[in-house]
């Protein structure tokens, strides 16, 4: 019984995708071709992965190293966005033929 309610809690309640809708723009946003929603849905997946190591990185020896943990929000805030932009141009100027931007 114990193992049910584990499977449903993780399902429903614990979901990240339902909980904090991570991850849902290529379902949302471009879901009308697939090829498209794959392709964006495996640039957020690089871009998270990335950001996860960078704003690892940044956290253990740039603000922890220096006691600045309190800028910790607008560090990643700044790195997510960096890593966008710079996917969204690597996108444009190598894809340019595969894909419309």
């Amino acid at each position: 019984m114990e193992y049910i309610l584990i499977f449903i809690s993780a399902i429903f309640v614990n979901n990240i995708v339902l909980s904090q809708f991570l991850g849902i723009c290529p379902f949302l946003g471009v879901s009308k071709k697939v090829e498209t929603a794959m392709g964006m849905s495996a640039a957020v997946a690089f871009v998270l992965t990335i950001a996860t190591i960078v704003t690892f990185l940044i956290q253990k020896f740039v603000l922890d190293a220096f006691g600045l943990a309190y800028l910790q929000t607008i560090t990643f805030i700044l790195v997510i966005a960096a890593l966008v932009q710079m996917v969204e141009i690597i996108l444009k100027k190598y894809l340019r033929h595969y894909i419309r931007l």
